[in-house]
């Protein structure tokens, strides 16, 4: 094996943890949560504080992930979060109030941190000098690889076994999921004798390491929360969204996992736009796509299976503006300095929307009786961040 070429399997690493607490711990997640409300009498309104539990353990998570990693490595760190995903399903799948749901969905916020995307960035930066963008988004396509065959495969054991064994399975595969990363994953080459992958080619951005002056880095934190409401609670009720709208469990259930095969070509797909064509451009391809896609979603009442899919194609390739793009961010707009702590500010930044926008599909489900008047709120959102990040690139440019 070349010098270097071990940076693939940490890659591969990388792809397994994304698999379990995005892919099946967040993504997959939503295919429930029609079936926690039936079976408990829930709310609209209580089931969208279950996943915005989820989103406020994230953000505690993240004021945390930065330290952990520096004591205790990225390795221990990132296997650490995928078992505590194992714990959350074991939990899911005994819950009998609103309150262990809660506690559940805790557990796997901060597992969705540990092993989730600052890490992930964090090791992908360390191990690839070449092509680090596709690279990253090779490892978070493993969220699509999940969603491809759990949503319907699933959806059977639920509809045969219950909602239990569904999770007693998830739980099972998350312990696996752990187990491969610790095998493969390595903090740095240098742990290992190696040096950083070279290979390939890389399009540095003309405000590549200059980064913005320290007073407008707010400026892309409150871009960075106008996200959260798209990237989090909009994504996370795709399933109601279409399930109230009048589409069959079985076809909303098929959504979800094409929605995966998007999201995984979508994230490779980005990784090699942003690294060819910089920034600017990507920049433009996932707000674009993203845009699209919400649009689409606004128009969910209608009949048929043709706006569906092409709605969920075009989330699903927007998608990778959680995964590739906040690392790009950081590295142009806060320097290659403080690379680390911009990947973390900006990743704070769009939980925090999450999280504030969360509750905001079942208040609006509950007042009008459907879900799209949240997605033309959530549009809007997409469009002011987007307006804000170019015109920060913008500035960088001209200066």
């Amino acid at each position: 094996m070349r010098h270097g070429h071990y940076a693939w399997l940490v890659c591969l690493g990388g792809g397994a943890a994304l698999f379990a607490v995005m892919g099946l711990g967040v993504n997959v997640f939503s295919i429930y949560q029609p079936e926690i409300i039936r079976l408990n009498g829930f709310t609209d309104a209580q089931g969208s504080w279950i996943t915005t539990t989820r989103s406020l353990l994230i953000l505690a998570g993240l004021l945390l992930v930065n330290q952990l990693c520096e004591r205790f490595g990225l390795r221990l760190v990132m296997t650490l979060g995928v078992a505590l995903g194992a714990l959350a399903h074991l939990c899911f799948a005994f819950a009998g109030s609103f309150p262990v749901y809660c506690l559940a969905a805790a557990l796997m916020g901060f597992g969705y941190c540990f092993g989730g995307m600052v890490p992930l960035s964090l090791v992908i930066g360390r191990w690839f000098r070449g092509r680090r963008s596709f690279a990253l988004g090779l490892a978070a396509a493993g969220s699509g690889v999940s969603t491809i065959f759990a949503p319907v495969l699933l959806t059977r054991v639920m509809e045969t076994h219950g909602m239990r064994s569904a999770f007693l399975w998830e739980s099972l595969i998350f312990a696996l999921c752990a187990l491969l990363v610790w095998v493969l994953v390595r903090d740095s080459p240098e742990s290992i004798g190696l040096e950083p992958y070279t290979g390939g080619p890389t399009a540095a951005s003309p405000t590549a390491g200059t980064g913005i002056a320290p007073q407008w880095r707010p400026v892309l934190l409150l871009a960075a929360v106008l996200l959260g409401g798209p990237v989090g609670p909009a994504f996370s009720h795709l399933t109601m969204l279409y399930t109230s709208s009048g589409y069959s469990g079985l076809f909303v259930a098929g959504l979800l996992s094409y929605l995966g095969v998007a999201i995984m070509l979508g994230k490779a797909l980005c990784g090699q736009v942003y690294d060819r064509w910089g920034s600017w451009r990507g920049n433009w391809y996932t707000f674009g796509t993203m845009l699209f896609g919400l649009l689409l979603c606004c128009l969910a009442g209608r009949s048929g299976a043709v706006l569906p899919v092409l709605a969920i194609t075009a989330f699903g390739q927007g998608l990778s503006i959680t995964a590739v793009s906040p690392a790009r961010w950081a590295a142009d707009l806060y320097g290659e300095r403080d690379y680390a702590s911009g990947v973390r500010a900006v990743t704070v930044a769009y939980t925090a929307g999450m999280l504030l926008f969360g509750p905001v599909p079942g208040m609006l489900a509950d007042r009008f009786g459907g879900y799209v008047p949240s997605y033309g709120f959530f549009t809007l959102c997409l469009l002011g961040s987007m307006a804000i990040v170019q015109g920060l690139y913008r500035s960088q440019l001209k200066r």
